[in-house]
Parts: C-alpha cells; structure tokens; sequence
C-alpha cells in the first residue's frame, strides 16, 4: 500500500543518504530484517550491525515496491541497508501504429525474450536449490506448508528423540600409548633424572627459616650421601646464605654451603640425607651441534618443579662474561628463572651441563646457556674437597678490553685495561697502576680480557708470569712507553 505521508509534491520523499543523516531532513525509515531475525527497522548503512539478508531483502523489494505521487522508489542491493531515491517518472510516450510484419517482428522478440528470461530464472533456481529440497516419486507428496522448511541458502534435518541411556555407547581410553619412539626416549631420559633434581630456597645471611625465602633455584644431587651441586649465583654468591633443599619427593632438609667458586658460578651444598639418587654426567667434549638436549629444574620456583623443555645444542664453546673461565653450551630448550643450577641432559638421561643463564633482550628467544658437565665435575669435586679451586692463580685484578678503534683512537695498543687492582695482589707491591694496558704475557701477544683469562688459568699458584704493559700519557707524565714486570700468582679464593 502506498505510504501516505507523501500525498503532494510538497511533501516528496528525501532518501535517507548519509548527508541527510547527519542533518535530520530525511522523512523514510528504511525497513528490512536484519540477519539476526528482529524485524523493523534499521538504520542507514548498518555496517556495525548485521548485514541485511540478501534473500529476505529481496522478497520485501517485491512487496513494498510502488510508486507514489508520480514518484519511483527501489532498494540498493549492494548497500547493508536500504537507500532510497526518488526521480519523476518519464512522460509516457505517443503510441506508434506499426505495420503487420513490425508487429509480428516485435511480438515474436517479446515471446523468445519471455521464454530466455524464464529458461534462466529456472536454471538459478535449480542450482540455488540443488539437494536442498527433497525429491518427490510417483508414490510421495510433500506438504511444503508444514513445520519443515527449506531455504535457498541450506537445510538442515531435524534434532533426534534421544535422551540418557543406560545401554547407550560408551567412550574408551586405547590400551597402547602410541609408538612414538621420540617420546618414548624423551620420557625415558626425563624418568632417569627427575629424582636427582632438586630446588633451593635461598634466605638471607642471619636470617632464619620462619621468614620468606628471598630466591629459588634448582640443584643437581651428585652424591648419594646428599652432596648438591648449583650455581654459585643461586646461593648469594656467598657461604653464609642459608639454603632449603626440598627433594623430588618433596622432603625438606636444611642444607650447608660447603665451596663456592664465583668465576665459574659453581657452588656445593651438602644435606644431611642417605640413599639419594645421583645424576650420571657424561662427557661434555663429545657433544655437537644439533644434538637433542632437555632442561629439568624448577622455572618459576617450586610451583613448578621438574620441569623438563626440550630442544637441541645450538652451538658450543660461547664465552659470556669477560672472565673467560667458562666456555658454556648454548641451548634452545627453554630456560627460565628458577632452572639455574638443573641439569642439561641428553636423550640417554645423562647430564651434560648444569643450566645457567639465557639471554634476556627484546628480540631474543630461545638463547640458553649451560656450563659444560665437564668443567662441572672437575670444579665440584674441588670444592668438596677444598671447599675452593685449589690449584687455580690469579693476579687479584680485574680488566677491561683495549679494542682496537679505542687503540686507534686513542694511540694506545690493544690489550687488557687496568680497570682494579686488589690489595691482596702481587701487582699491589710493583709500579704498577690502574689504567695501564697489559700487552703480553709470557711473551704472548693478547689482544682482551679473553685471551689474557685463556692463558692465565693454565698457571697454578706460585708460578710467575711475567707481563708486559703499556703506560699511556696522562699530566704528570708527557710521554707514554711500555715496561715489564715478573710477579708470582696466588691461590685463586
């Protein structure tokens, strides 16, 4: 039926266009039904609403389509919602008299385009219908009125009677766990350790054990009489630290810092406990690069103990620090606060390193670090027995590398800056000074830190070495020039 709100010219129909939102003169709401079923109607260009219907569009077009006053309204079928316009209707055109074979002509076009248009409109609806609509045979007739319905775009059959049954089927677990022999190896592997790791609550020095523990950490047990190797960094760098060892089958006992050795972050705890499982070492020297490799330790603390990543041996022989005492494994099982002091190990269960640290720098993923099993057995067992590296020197001072754009510079060589000598060291008593570069040891041209820490823990205490440095200019000395000096080393506490 016409819509009566436009009985004049006066009062003609302003379409609903995005102009005419914004300023309030449009006098047609647009109807339809949106895809979410509320009839009614909807705004312009519903585009944060759901879209329109295009088949239930199409259908309402038919019925609601008229002209009033003169004036011809359609809907927009590529907009989401309707779009009005309104345009004067042509004036009808004078009749034209046509002769009988001009109007059979143009009678037969009007059949064979009557005929094509209806061929098509039967072919779209086959294919928009096809197996949505069930056949009928000779003997079957179909109600298309009743309750079942079928649309154009799919169909679905209807919801079954069921309900609980006491006989229905039932769902079983398979006996076998698969053959998966990776996972097999890498549960093997993890079953073999998990009982030799162990986590380490750390508490303040003077502290007791009523208070909250200040760190956590992982530990290894090498002995089965309770000896436990960490990291030095897990128990404060320090002897006095008080430490908490809960085993994997979560006994608790108070622990004693036997050694700690800070330039290989190593350190020993012994507990007063029998009949532990040790982990096995194996040697670290035969590892290679791809190899598997899994991380077991507590990230995260206790809440998350033994847990066992993953990965493989991304490289070997990395230096981190500029102590050069450590040539650690790299690893892309995942380490995480917590697994410092657990073990690397590989597909057999054997330990091939004790995790350490990873590298922690926007970009960065997957870059673990572990001391080889090899330096860990060699530096334990001196700490258990000495409670310190026995048979390792130092100088008692710390360095900093010359690199060679400082030495270009600067007019100064490449080598080991100067940066603190200890009181304690040999150096203490020479003419040496802070900020003097050490060139040569022993006649070994050194280039950094690295190469000069490389050649040095070759030597034991009481063995001289004799070093080369360089003076550079400073105010009260004009002139630079180089000098040597013999001293002997002391034991490395």
């Amino acid at each position: 039926m016409p819509d009566n709100r436009f009985t004049d010219d006066s009062n003609n129909p302003i379409p609903q266009s995005r102009d005419n939102i914004y300023s309030g003169s449009y006098n047609i709401d647009p109807y339809g039904t949106a895809n979410n079923g509320s009839n009614g109607y909807n705004p312009y260009n519903n585009r944060g609403y759901s879209r329109m219907d295009r088949g239930e569009l199409s259908r309402q077009v038919d019925e609601r389509y008229n002209s009033i006053n003169g004036n011809q309204y359609y809907a927009d079928y590529n907009n989401y919602g309707y779009n009005y316009s309104v345009s004067p209707l042509p004036p009808e055109p004078p009749k034209k008299k046509h002769t009988g074979l001009k109007a059979f002509v143009i009678s037969f076009l009007c059949v064979l385009l009557a005929v094509v248009i209806g061929l098509s409109v039967l072919l779209i609806y086959n294919i928009g219908t096809t197996d949505t609509k069930p056949k009928k045979s000779k003997d079957e007739s179909y109600d298309y009125n009743s309750d079942t319905s079928y649309s154009t775009e799919t169909s679905f059959t209807s919801a079954p009677e069921a309900s609980a049954n006491l006989n229905g089927p039932q769902v079983s677990i398979s006996e076998s766990n698969g053959d998966d022999e990776v996972s097999d190896e890498v549960n093997g592997a993890y079953l073999k350790v998990s009982k030799s790791i162990v986590c380490i609550t750390s508490y303040e020095a003077g502290t007791d054990f009523t208070v909250t523990g200040n760190g956590e950490g992982s530990g290894i047990v090498i002995t089965s009489d309770g000896y436990i190797a960490t990291n030095s960094h897990v128990v404060n760098d320090s002897t006095t630290t008080g430490v908490m060892i809960t085993l994997n089958d979560g006994s608790q006992y108070l622990g004693t810092i036997i050694g700690i050795d800070k330039k290989t972050d190593l350190a020993v705890i012994k507990i007063d406990a029998k009949d532990l499982s040790p982990a096995e070492f194996s040697d670290s020297d035969k590892l290679y690069v791809g190899q598997p490799a899994y991380a077991i330790g507590n990230p995260g603390g206790s809440a998350f103990s033994n847990s066992l990543t993953t990965g493989s041996i991304s490289a070997l022989n990395r230096i981190l620090s500029t102590n050069g005492y450590v040539k650690y494994i790299q690893t892309d099982a995942a380490i995480n606060p917590g697994n410092s002091g657990g073990a690397l190990i590989d597909k057999y269960g054997s330990v091939v390193g004790m995790n350490t640290a990873k590298l922690v720098a926007t970009d960065y993923e997957s870059m673990g670090f572990a001391i080889p099993s090899n330096t860990v057995v060699s530096i334990v067992n001196k700490l258990i027995k000495y409670g310190y590296v026995n048979d390792r020197g130092t100088l008692g001072i710390e360095g900093a590398t010359s690199t060679l754009y400082n030495a270009k510079m600067n007019g100064v060589p490449q080598g080991m800056i100067l940066t603190k000598i200890e009181s304690y060291s040999p150096l203490a008593k020479t003419n040496v000074r802070e900020q003097d570069i050490i060139t040569m040891i022993n006649g070994t041209t050194i280039t950094n830190v690295n190469e000069f820490t490389d050649i040095l823990k070759d030597y034991k205490p009481g063995d001289s070495v004799t070093l080369t440095l360089f003076r550079p200019s400073s105010r009260s000395i004009s002139e630079t020039f180089s000098y040597n000096v013999t001293v002997k080393l002391i034991p490395d506490r």
